[in-house]
């Protein structure tokens, strides 16, 4: 009978420890998982002294980065969420910068083999090249570099979100600027990242759409549009996560000229994209 209430107080005991265990560990690993935050990365198109149009000497590549800097600030008051810019007004992010310049030639032969395997899978007939509709201008070397490098540093650093911000700008037509209004890109449904960016791109757009026309030029007709081309959304199955371009605006539209209401419209693109992406991560 001794023997029977000892085993019994010692079961109980043995319980009781392996349910205060037991909680322990799954409360640390709920703990661990939900300070996980998400890491959304913002790439103010162009690099910070180079690139990008410039009309009547408002550079697209400031216009790019203060945006950025609004759509960042919106968001880190808002979400808990790590918000990273890719450059500032200093230059490039030092991680980012740090990362390229210590592996440049890693990164390029990383593309050159990634190119040689969708090559292949043409050739085979396991993909299929897509011809473009719209022709993009041809990025320096410098420019190619940062692009490509951001794809792969952000696929080795666990960043969950893309945006790269633009505004648009196109050739004269009699000798004046002809077109208005925002698109935006998003890779080719044969990427493996080109789902999740055009759910991302979905949220941008039903916000977008709120404060400016859609583009009225012929090849932007689609407003989102697919392209195998741009490396900012993963050419060659550079990026695993989501990424989208968004034009905002053509750089020589009447409220992007006029200082007043160009810092009206780039308050609302700042609110209308930091809403989309909010959107995104709640659902």
């Amino acid at each position: 009978m001794k023997h029977l209430t000892y085993l019994i107080i010692f079961l109980v005991i043995a319980g009781i420890l392996y349910a205060t265990i037991s909680s322990g560990a799954v409360k640390n690993l709920s703990s661990e998982t939900t300070n996980k935050k998400i890491r959304i990365l913002i790439v103010p198109g162009h690099e910070p002294n180079d690139g990008g149009a410039i009309y009547k000497g408002v550079k697209e590549r400031d216009l790019n980065l203060e945006l950025s800097n609004q759509i960042r600030n919106i968001l880190a008051s808002t979400t808990d969420a790590e918000i990273i810019l890719a450059r500032d007004e200093d230059g490039w992010n030092i991680d980012l910068d740090t990362y390229v310049k210590n592996n440049e030639t890693q990164i390029m032969d990383w593309v050159f083999d990634l190119k040689e395997k969708m090559l292949t899978k043409i050739d085979s007939g396991e993909m299929i090249k897509i011809n473009p509709g719209m022709k993009h201008n041809v990025a320096t070397s410098s420019a190619v570099l940062y692009l490509y490098g951001t794809n792969k540093w952000a696929n080795e650093n666990r960043i969950d979100l893309i945006l790269h911000v633009h505004f648009n700008n196109n050739p004269k037509w009699n000798g004046k600027p002809n077109y208005r209004g925002y698109c935006m890109y998003v890779p080719e449904k044969q990427y493996n990242n080109a789902t999740s960016s055009k759910i991302f791109a979905d949220y941008l757009n039903e916000e977008i759409s709120k404060i400016q026309y859609a583009s009225n030029m012929p090849q932007e007709k689609d407003l989102i549009i697919e392209s195998q081309e741009l490396i900012a959304i993963g050419t060659y199955d550079t990026l695993n996560v989501p990424s989208v371009v968004v034009e905002y605006a053509y750089i020589y539209e009447p409220m992007m000229v006029d200082a007043t209401r160009r810092k009206n419209f780039i308050e609302k693109s700042a609110s209308s994209t930091a809403t989309a992406i909010l959107n995104y991560l709640k659902k």
